[in-house]
């Protein structure tokens, strides 16, 4: 379902711009349609423009709050040994009466967003303190790790406005929130069977919304994606350090696009085969519906991340050299102090 259809369900979408207002004209009045017309539609701008912009903050806090509910459902599941057998929630339609002025609607909204928010920041950490738990009860459990070779460390790169939602409490969610379930699965993403060529395909090559987030493990291939971005979306701590161990410990499930990609039996992009899926290589790894906040060992720069590669002389071509956590933690501390 597109993000706008639950918009759409939330009765939140965004009113449009006034096309046309009537003007009395010399000594003609208006007509009684003309002047409901203008009732209706000629408020300020800036009167409309403020109920779109609660109305999407109220659409954001919507969606928190489900995600917020099924990840304290998956969490507290995974902490019993078995799936709790409760209703997830859903998204039923929300009917927007008609004919209100804009001034009344913008007071409905503000008393949903009042509504919404009630519990909401408990529920929040209610979810964060049962991650810190489950995380520090892994220890005692054997892990699987995805991949032979899985590393200690990956990359997020992010930058406002993008697919991708994050945020410091919550983490990263996948851009398919919240439509993406959790996935009470014990095993890798790879025989989860929750990725698809369709799916696979859109998140390296498409543009629409999914149920995976790209991870890297190559701080060189991190700093040349960034090279290709504008100034200002390379500005302030936009790579999250994601630990590894961690996200075994609360099971998120991830894997290798190549090692996906094998398994669904698609053939990779070269330049001998140009129909062959882009972009997917040894370094890009996808995770499945979200990256805990708890799992997130530090938000670093470009600049701290090129100072740590090379002080142990990676550059930029070398995608198998690798950075231990305390490496990057010491550059971030000289960059402080500085």
């Amino acid at each position: 379902m597109p993000i706008h259809k639950v918009r759409e369900l939330h009765g939140l979408l965004d009113l449009p711009g006034v096309t046309r207002y009537h003007i009395q004209k010399g000594d003609k009045p208006l007509t009684k349609e003309q002047k409901e017309h203008n009732r209706k539609s000629g408020h300020p701008a800036e009167l409309r423009d403020e109920i779109n912009r609660i109305q999407l903050k109220l659409c954001c806090l919507l969606d928190d709050k489900l995600f917020v509910a099924e990840s304290l459902q998956y969490v507290a599941s995974k902490m019993a040994g078995s799936r709790i057998q409760t209703a997830s929630p859903e998204i039923e339609r929300m009917e927007t009466r008609q004919g209100l002025t804009l001034s009344e609607r913008t007071d409905i909204l503000n008393a949903r967003l009042r509504d919404a928010s009630l519990g909401y920041q408990t529920d929040i950490e209610t979810l964060r303190m049962l991650n810190r738990y489950l995380i520090s009860q892994a220890h005692s459990k054997p892990m699987e790790y995805p991949e032979s070779d899985t590393p200690e460390l990956f990359y997020r790169a992010f930058k406002c406005g993008n697919h991708g939602r994050h945020s410091v409490e919550l983490g990263f969610r996948s851009s398919n929130q919240p439509l993406t379930p959790p996935a009470y699965h014990d095993g890798t993403l790879l025989n989860s069977l929750l990725v698809n060529k369709d799916s696979l395909t859109n998140q390296c090559e498409g543009n629409l919304p999914s149920d995976l987030i790209a991870l890297s493990d190559s701080p060189s291939r991190v700093l040349n994606i960034l090279k290709r971005w504008g100034h200002s979306d390379r500005e302030g701590e936009m790579i999250a350090v994601i630990n590894v161990s961690k996200l075994l410990a609360m099971q998120v499930l991830f894997n290798r696009t190549t090692t996906l990609a094998e398994k669904l039996g698609m053939n990779l992009w070269n330049r001998h085969r140009a129909t062959g899926l882009q972009y997917a290589n040894p370094n890009y790894w996808v995770a499945y519906r979200w990256i805990p906040a708890e799992c997130i060992e530090c938000y670093v720069s470009e600049i701290v991340l090129r100072k740590a590669c090379d002080s142990r002389g990676i550059d930029e071509s070398n995608y198998d050299a690798r950075l231990s956590l305390d490496e990057i933690v010491a550059s971030k501390f000289q960059s402080l102090s500085m």
